[in-house]
């Protein structure tokens, strides 16, 4: 019996009736990218906060909503951080995922939970369990490169008779982070930054079912432990930092797909987190000597979706959620604080018309919020109606361009560090609001002159985002509080070109190009002296070119990341002034001829090539000049399913 892993259908961007952008494993291959935020950086309208390289942090934000408007998805369901709201994409590697997908704001899919329409934008990640064939597969690699990078990993595939297959990846990174950099006062280039060692482990294991009446039955079991230091500023001659992260994660996720009738489907879909961090800086003046931290998130998920076609090109889909939320602090500092819980159901009916040259795309999205505390005041409930409409059509019958219009309504609740956190914390706080509308153009040509495929999307875009959730001081710089006080509107445009070239001889051609402007101002208070002026690091222009080379048994993947100048929080003026950069990339893959099922390849990568210092975030210096080298073997094996 053949094993069959139902994908979900891959969404066409010239069509979408949304924005989309998608990376897949090929070009993925080519960016020089050891994590997801790594690679997201290529899409247009991304801004991606980088707290020092190999051992910062890393969070995502899609149009200057901010990050906790950004939802990220992996296999079909949401990663959540009720604490922090906001997920550090530096935790994902790239070794085992073969598409990366940004949507603006959310899937134009019907069978999905209720949750993923909940973002102002849905970052979608794809493993390799959606490509598992009939045949048995193991894959290794192992890379080295500067700073005492080292990165083994491992992947294998099983299919069994009866319609099971199970596959698993486990991966090992391991750096020193002690690159150097131009020291600010000095100018002495010999400076070593310090406290960037990272040591991670990933094992990742999936199982897919194909079940006698159609249906299919997935699970995924991921594990992932991370011992950190996090490197501070550089500011005032002082390079000094002992901060240190110990963060460890545990999720399954299962779910059931089945067709009920002819035109109808039912989904059913559950998943339990465990989350700890662990944060010490045992330098902190303070009658201790150190700040320690020890948080711990708990989340039970549960969703059901039915969906039915009611017409030709007419479906529509009715979902319901419920998650339930827990953080408990566990360290000798975590005497009153309120270890909250927070439940959350959501309930999502969408409509979906496909027909001829129009494609439409609605939904309504009740939320219903409730949080207990086990100490002080917990936050109001919530019951919230939140809508979105997008439709594309073509303009003419054979036209290859297509416009599309949307609009969406979110709200952000605040998450429990806004509400709870010690002498921080405000539980009066109102969840942000906001309204997104888009309108762009999309075109696609196929075998056309020079080109297999050409295709461009040009969008423009109108965010306003009301009671923003701020961080103000109070009495002094150690002492903050959390207010509703913003006003923020947001005008920008995104504009992504893809062309695939034919073959010249033996050599294919590929080019990806994408651009950004965003121009995102505070418009919270007329007397501040921030009044109009753009938010902290967004810069208005930001852009991306990837070129890609095949040839013979070579691979050659050309990368360039262009930013404008922008400003950290505070006044813009020349003290607050970070640069602009550009950095260029350049990879080699090399496949040594062997047969087609046992396939051996040499990797080789130089990050900017220039050694170009510059920051992303003011302060925290970014790698100079680093190089990358590894090799990788897999091999397949066809299965004779009637042994």
């Amino acid at each position: 019996m053949p094993v069959k892993v139902w994908a979900a259908k891959p969404v066409m961007e010239a069509n979408a009736a949304i924005p989309v952008q998608q990376l897949d494993q090929e070009t993925l291959s080519r960016l020089n990218s050891l994590s997801v935020a790594d690679a997201v950086k290529y899409f247009s309208g991304v801004v991606v906060k980088d707290y020092g390289g190999i051992g910062g942090l890393k969070t995502v934000s899609v149009r200057s909503l901010g990050a906790n408007h950004t939802g990220v998805m992996y296999d079909g369901l949401m990663m959540n951080d009720a604490q922090a709201g906001q997920t550090d994409l530096g935790r994902f590697s790239l070794d085992n995922i073969s598409l990366i997908q940004l949507f603006n704001p959310h899937q134009p899919a019907l069978l999905q939970p209720a949750r993923n329409f909940s973002y102002g934008a849905v970052l979608s990640m794809m493993s390799r369990v959606e490509e598992i064939s009939n045949d048995v597969e193991l894959a290794a690699k192992i890379r080295g490169g500067s700073f005492g990078f080292f990165n083994p990993s491992i992947y294998f595939a099983q299919p069994f008779k009866g319609g099971l297959s199970v596959s698993g990846n486990a991966e090992m990174q391991v750096t020193d982070g002690d690159y150097p950099f131009r020291d600010y006062e000095t100018g002495d280039a010999s400076v070593r930054r310090i406290n960037s060692d990272v040591r991670n482990y990933r094992l990742e294991t999936d199982l897919a079912y194909q079940l006698k009446d159609s249906g299919v039955l997935k699970a995924k079991v991921y594990f992932y432990d991370d011992k950190r230091g996090l490197p501070g500023a550089v500011v005032l001659y002082n390079r000094n930092a002992g901060d240190r992260l110990n963060s460890r994660l545990f999720f399954t996720q299962a779910s059931w797909q089945n067709k009920i009738a002819p035109r109808s489907q039912l989904k059913v879909s559950a998943k339990y987190t465990a989350d700890q961090k662990y944060y010490l800086d045992p330098n902190f003046p303070n009658s201790a000597g150190k700040i320690e931290n020890d948080f711990r998130q708990r989340e039970y998920y549960i969703s059901a979706v039915y969906a039915s076609q009611l017409a030709e090109g007419l479906g529509f889909s009715l979902a319901s959620d419920y998650q339930y939320n827990q953080l408990r602090r566990n360290d000798p500092f975590a005497s009153g604080f309120a270890n909250p819980s927070r439940g959350i159901l959501m309930t999502n009916l969408a409509l979906k018309y496909e027909r001829n040259r129009y494609h439409l795309f609605g939904n309504l999205l009740f939320t219903g919020t409730a949080d207990k505390v086990a100490t002080g005041k917990a936050a109001k409930p919530y019951r919230e109606l939140t809508p979105s409409l997008a439709a594309s059509f073509r303009l003419t019958a054979h036209s290859p361009l297509r416009l599309r219009l949307s609009y969406k309504r979110i709200f952000r609740l605040p998450t429990f560090d806004d509400l709870y956190y010690t002498n921080v914390g405000n539980t009066s706080l109102s969840p942000e609001y906001a309204h997104c509308y888009n309108i762009g153009v999309t075109g696609q040509w196929q075998q056309q002159h020079y080109f297999q495929r050409l295709f461009f999307t040009v969008d423009m875009y109108y965010n306003q985002v009301r009671d923003k959730i701020l961080a103000l001081p109070r009495q002094n710089l150690f002492q903050w509080s959390m207010q509703n006080i913003g006003l923020v509107n947001i005008k920008g445009t995104d504009l992504a070109v893809q062309a695939d070239f034919g073959k010249s001889g033996r050599v294919q051609t590929s080019v990806q190009l994408s651009y950004s402007y965003q121009d995102a101002r505070d418009f919270s208070n007329p007397s501040s002296l921030l009044y109009k002026t753009q938010l902290p690091y967004t810069p208005k222009h930001s852009g991306s070119v990837n070129l890609g080379f095949s040839w013979k048994a070579y691979t050659i993947g050309y990368n360039v990341l262009l930013s404008s100048y922008r400003y950290r929080a505070g006044e813009p003026n020349n003290s607050n002034l970070v640069k602009e950069w550009a950095t260029q990339d350049l990879s080699v893959r090399y496949a040594l001829p062997r047969n087609k099922n046992f396939k051996v390849q040499i990797l080789a990568e130089l990050n900017n090539i220039f050694d170009q210092q510059y920051e992303i975030i003011r302060y925290y210096p970014m790698p100079g000049r680093n190089f990358r080298v590894g090799i990788s073997f897999s091999k397949k094996v066809k299965r004779n399913h009637n042994a």
